[in-house]
């Protein structure tokens, strides 16, 4: 019978690289090689079925050596760059790696392979499932596939030809000379008799076709072409104008609600500059968002605001509806940078190496598109800020997006379940106020701020006050935190109007245990009034 074999990518990409050309030169193979395809079966065979005989295998391969024909699913050819080790000039050195790959619908996509003329009998066709079954990736470790046999008829849009301007070369096994030997190595009797063959001579174990010549052996010999393999011309269909896209409308009960980016840099924020680090994300993210909008226009109509200036906006993301008016309930994204500590100098301020973005309502798919495309933190442009607020949290940062989760799966402290929480960063009042009424100011705020919330947290039994403005408790300095005295507590925009907020770190207990985050006061969107779990 005819062999069909379908293949999906669950990671929705294809890793390889063509035979004789190197990586950085950002090629892609496209589509598979059927010669890599038949040296995996064998790697398979020899790994996971060495039951199998020789005769049994051989006669499979065998109707796999012509040239197939592809049935090529929708794709673009897309590459990521990196920054390997490299250590040639030390250990500090890097070099530039480009990792290119084929992009495919994770989902829909499916690559067929076909041989029409293969006459497998139904115990050979058992042999090439039981291989395929144990195929989990072709090309590189990373390039996951799930293949099969299948029986459908496709609509071929990949076969050979001679008449095509612009071909695609393909490497395919020649089926006069892929399983003859005549370039197999051959060991010294008297060498392996005597016992000075080296390990590196030893070949795989495996039958001493062309087929199975390893790669070492082919670059070292030097051979002008591979030894039983040919390059077949192939006519390929382009590139997709546009790729295939899923809807930005998604069921909000399925939407990550928390999504975490690591920072990286020269020299990372301080705590203390924690304001500072979540307004600058904010508003980075928010322009990564617009950028995106403007790409696709065509599913961005629903995030246009409705003032005429044609400008797209997040509500998630901004806080704002479509009129420009303020969200209610606190539903839209808080941006909440948390501290480190480096092992190596415990006495140091905890530096902001992890910024999360919580949305209680989820993030749809167009939010985590700018998200996933968010890799740069640019320093404040605002040249009116006093050389004061000038500092280190103005360094450019490296962003990226390491995680999404839902809630409490995510593993950060301040998600976690507790009912006693305790300050991370200061709860802010949201005025000015004197000295002699502070700290009955504030405590009547933490209780004005959770009676917004009660749909959300249980009853507020005590606030124990840990400290205010002046020098932190032995407790304090020993979680390895600043004083409350020493965070910036004003967002830039209100820079000017206001240059001073009171400010203290509490423990809360309240009735039952519930879930974070929980955030209170002034600038809890940004990182402040931030509470852990004791």
């Amino acid at each position: 019978m005819p062999v069909m074999i379908k293949t999906t990518f669950p990671a929705g990409r294809y890793h390889a690289t063509p035979w004789g050309r190197y990586v950085n030169e950002g090629v892609a193979e496209w589509p598979p090689s059927p010669w890599r395809l038949m040296r995996a079966l064998v790697a398979v065979w020899k790994r996971t079925l060495p039951e199998l005989t020789v005769p049994v295998v051989h006669s499979v391969l065998e109707q796999l050596a012509q040239p197939p024909v592809f049935s090529l699913p929708p794709h673009r050819v897309a590459h990521t760059r990196h920054y390997m080790p490299w250590e040639k000039k030390g250990p500090a050195d890097r070099t530039l790696v480009f990792d290119t790959f084929v992009s495919v619908d994770r989902e829909s996509a499916e690559l067929i392979m076909g041989w029409p003329d293969a006459n497998l009998s139904l115990e050979q066709r058992k042999v090439l499932d039981a291989l395929l079954a144990n195929l989990t990736s072709l090309g590189r470790a990373e390039s996951w596939i799930e293949a099969s046999c299948c029986d459908q008829q496709p609509e071929w849009n990949c076969m050979p030809s001679r008449v095509d301007s612009n071909p695609v070369s393909v490497l395919c096994a020649d089926p006069q000379s892929c399983f003859a030997s005549d370039y197999y190595p051959v060991l010294d009797p008297k060498k392996l008799a005597q016992g000075k063959i080296k390990p590196s001579d030893w070949l795989f174990d495996c039958p001493p076709w062309h087929l199975c010549l390893d790669t070492e052996t082919i670059h070292s010999k030097k051979w002008a072409a591979v030894p039983g393999a040919q390059w077949v011309n192939y006519t390929r269909p382009d590139e997709f104008a546009r790729p295939v896209r899923r809807s930005t409308r998604a069921n909000s009960a399925v939407r990550p609600t928390v999504a975490t980016f690591l920072l990286d840099g020269p020299v990372l924020p301080s705590v203390t500059d924690t304001i500072q680090v979540a307004e600058r994300f904010r508003g980075a993210l928010m322009s990564r968002f617009g950028d995106w909008c403007h790409d696709h226009a065509d599913d961005a109509a629903q995030y246009l605001r409705s003032d005429e200036s044609g400008r797209y906006a997040s509500a998630t993301f901004s806080g704002k509806q479509a009129d420009g008016s303020s969200m209610a309930g606190h539903v839209h994204a808080h941006y909440l940078p948390l501290p480190w500590q480096s092992d190596s100098n415990a006495a140091a301020k905890p530096l902001l190496g992890t910024v999360v973005v919580y949305a209680r309502n989820g993030f749809d798919p167009a939010e985590l598109a700018a998200m996933s495309s968010f890799h740069k933190l640019k320093p404040s442009g605002d040249s009116k800020r006093r050389s004061s607020d000038v500092n280190k949290s103005g360094h450019e940062l490296r962003v990226q997006l390491i995680g999404l989760s839902h809630g409490i799966e995510s593993n950060h402290a301040i998600l976690g379940q507790s009912a006693q929480w305790q300050s991370v960063t200061p709860f802010l009042g949201h005025a000015e106020i004197g000295d002699r009424n502070r700290l009955a100011y504030l405590r009547k705020g933490v209780r004005r701020e959770w009676k917004r919330l009660t749909e959300q947290f249980p009853e507020l039994a005590g606030i124990e006050l840990i400290q205010i403005e002046e020098l932190a408790p032995a407790e304090v300095q020993h979680r390895g935190l600043p004083q409350a005295r020493e965070f910036r507590r004003i967002r830039q925009k209100h820079s000017y109007q206001s240059p001073w907020r009171p400010g203290a770190m509490f423990r809360l207990v309240f009735s039952k245990p519930f879930a974070g985050p929980l955030c209170l006061g002034y600038a809890s969107h940004f990182g402040m009034g931030l509470f852990e779990p004791v």
